[in-house]
C-alpha cells in the first residue's frame, strides 16, 4: 500500500521573519537656558575687571574739627597772655597783631567748610573750576590714618609753590592710587610743621 504524504505539512507556510527593533529615539535637545548659562559663566570667568578712567567725588575743603567751648576759652587765654607779654615789653605792634590774629582765628574756626567737587581724569586734577594738568605736577602721595587723616597731596613743578592738598572724603584711597599711578610717580611726603600744629590745635 503506497505511503500517504501529508500535503498540509509540505505546503506549510514558513515562519515570518523576526521584526526589526525600532530605531533609537534621538536624545532630547539641550535646553536653551542651560546653554546660555554655560556661555555666560565662561564669559564671566574670562572677563577681567575694567579699570576706571576717571574718578570724581565731593568733600569739605578742609577737615572740620568740632570746637567746644574749651577750645575758644583756650584761644582767649593764649591771646590775653601774649598781649600782656607785648605790653610788658612795650611792643604795642605785637599786641595789635596778637589781638587781630586771635580774633581772625576765632572767626575762621567757627566757619563751616564749603563742599568742593574734585575729579581726576586723563587731563589732570580738577578742583572746582581749576585744572592742574599732570605736566605741572611732579608726584603724589596719600596721607591715610583711619579715623584721623585721609588726604591726597601733589608736589608741584613750580619751585616756590606749596603742595596741593586735597581731602578724599568718602573715596577709597586704593582706587585713587591705582588711577594716579598711570600718570604720576608715587613719592613719600612729610607733613609740614604748620599742618602738624593745625591738626594738634584742631584748626
Amino acid at each position: 500500500m503506497p505511503k500517504m504524504t501529508d500535503v498540509k505539512r509540505q505546503f506549510k507556510k514558513p515562519p515570518p521573519p523576526p521584526e526589526k527593533p525600532p530605531p533609537p529615539s534621538p536624545p532630547p535637545p539641550e535646553p536653551e537656558s542651560q546653554k546660555d548659562l554655560s556661555a555666560n559663566s565662561y564669559q564671566k570667568e574670562s572677563a577681567e575687571p575694567e579699570k576706571k578712567s576717571s574718578i570724581s567725588w565731593e568733600a569739605p575743603e578742609y577737615l572740620d574739627y568740632i570746637k567746644t567751648n574749651d577750645w575758644y576759652w583756650s584761644l582767649l587765654i593764649i591771646t590775653i597772655a601774649l598781649s600782656v607779654g607785648g605790653v610788658l615789653t612795650k611792643n604795642f605792634l605785637f599786641v595789635v597783631l596778637v589781638i587781630v590774629g586771635g580774633f581772625s582765628i576765632a572767626i575762621y574756626g567757627s566757619r563751616k567748610p564749603k563742599i568742593v567737587s574734585i575729579s581726576i581724569t586723563g587731563r589732570g586734577v580738577q578742583i572746582r573750576d581749576r585744572l592742574f594738568p599732570f605736566e605741572t605736577l611732579q608726584s603724589f602721595w596719600i596721607f591715610y590714618r583711619p579715623g584721623e587723616l585721609k588726604e591726597l597731596s601733589f608736589r608741584s613743578e613750580k619751585t616756590f609753590a606749596g603742595n596741593i592738598r586735597i581731602p578724599l572724603g568718602d573715596t577709597a584711597p586704593t582706587e585713587v592710587r591705582e588711577l594716579l599711578l598711570e600718570f604720576l610717580p608715587e613719592k613719600a611726603q612729610e607733613e609740614s610743621l604748620i599742618d602738624t600744629i593745625s591738626r594738634y590745635l584742631k584748626f
